[in-house]
C-alpha cells in the first residue's frame, strides 16, 4: 500500500487563497495600484560620463544613465552625515538627460561659519555626483546652489 505524502501547508494555503477570489477584489487591486504608482514618481535619468567627458557607453555601445532618485539619496546622505548641517531640500535641474544644476536646502547648527560651510558642501557634493554620472564637462561648482533655510543649536540632523 502507497502512502501519499502531506500536502506542504504553504501550497495548500496558496492554493486555497487563488481558487477564491474575495468579492470586489478587482477593484481593489485598481486602487492600491494606483495609490503605489501616486507615491513612487519617476525619476529622470542622468546621462552619464566617462573618464574622457564624453558620454559613457556599455559593451553593447549604448550610453549609460543613473537615476535622480539614486543621485538624490547620494547627495542626502552625504550632508547627514556631519552634525553642522542638515538637508531640508534637494532640487535636481535636468536638460536632455544631463544634469545641470543642483539646489539644496540646508539647515545649519548656530555658530558654524556659513561661507566655509558652504563652500566645503560644494565640493563634497560634487565629488559626490562626479563618483555616481562621471566627469561631465558642463557640470562644475558653480551649477550647485546652496540656500540656508534655518540654522538651529545643536546637530540639525537630530532635530
Amino acid at each position: 500500500m502507497a502512502v501519499e505524502p502531506t500536502p506542504d501547508p504553504l501550497d495548500r494555503a496558496v492554493h486555497a487563497a487563488r481558487s477564491q477570489q474575495p468579492e470586489g477584489w478587482v477593484e481593489l487591486t485598481g486602487s492600491i495600484m494606483s495609490r503605489v504608482r501616486a507615491i513612487v514618481t519617476p525619476s529622470a535619468p542622468l546621462l552619464t560620463f566617462a573618464q574622457d567627458e564624453t558620454p559613457a557607453h556599455d559593451d553593447q555601445k549604448s550610453q549609460t544613465y543613473v537615476s535622480a532618485r539614486v543621485v538624490t539619496a547620494a547627495v542626502r546622505r552625504l550632508l547627514q552625515r556631519d552634525p553642522t548641517h542638515a538637508p531640508e531640500g534637494i532640487d535636481l535641474q535636468v536638460d536632455d538627460e544631463r544634469l545641470t544644476e543642483i539646489q539644496i536646502r540646508l539647515v545649519a547648527a548656530y555658530r558654524v561659519e556659513l561661507v566655509a560651510l558652504a563652500e566645503a558642501v560644494r565640493s563634497e557634493v560634487l565629488a559626490t555626483i562626479r563618483d555616481l554620472v562621471g566627469p561631465d564637462p558642463e557640470l562644475d561648482r558653480s551649477a550647485i546652489g546652496i540656500d540656508f533655510v534655518d540654522v538651529t543649536p545643536g546637530d540639525p540632523n537630530k532635530t
